[in-house]
């Protein structure tokens, strides 16, 4: 995959996404990247991460995605496995471009 370069104003519509994210958002997200993978052509991916803390003795960490063009205009695409082995091809076939420990960060 050719390497690719964000444009600032990219990286600002898919950030102010996440900022969204976040405030709709009970748990806590952090860990936001803007990522590529080849089983998604012509599309960013917004990958985060949430974790549940409401039971402290079991908290509880999930992967969140969301598409976007490569303009930064969201995407109506859901991302699903229909098996382990997709899960962990998908998984494997992401490169990172961004990466951002709080949505926020980016409008400092």
């Amino acid at each position: 995959m050719d390497k690719i370069i964000l444009q600032q104003s990219v990286i600002h519509k898919i950030m102010n996404r996440g900022i969204i994210i976040n405030k709709e958002n009970e748990k806590t997200c952090r860990d936001f990247q803007i990522m590529i993978s080849e089983k998604f052509r012509n599309t960013l991916i917004l990958r985060w991460t949430c974790i549940d803390i409401s039971n402290a003795d079991n908290p509880i960490q999930r992967y969140h995605y969301e598409c976007f063009k490569t303009d930064g205009t969201p995407q109506l695409c859901s991302i699903y496995y229909t098996n382990q082995e997709e899960a962990n091809e998908f998984i494997w076939s992401l490169q990172p471009l961004y990466h951002q420990k709080y949505a926020i960060d980016h409008k400092l």
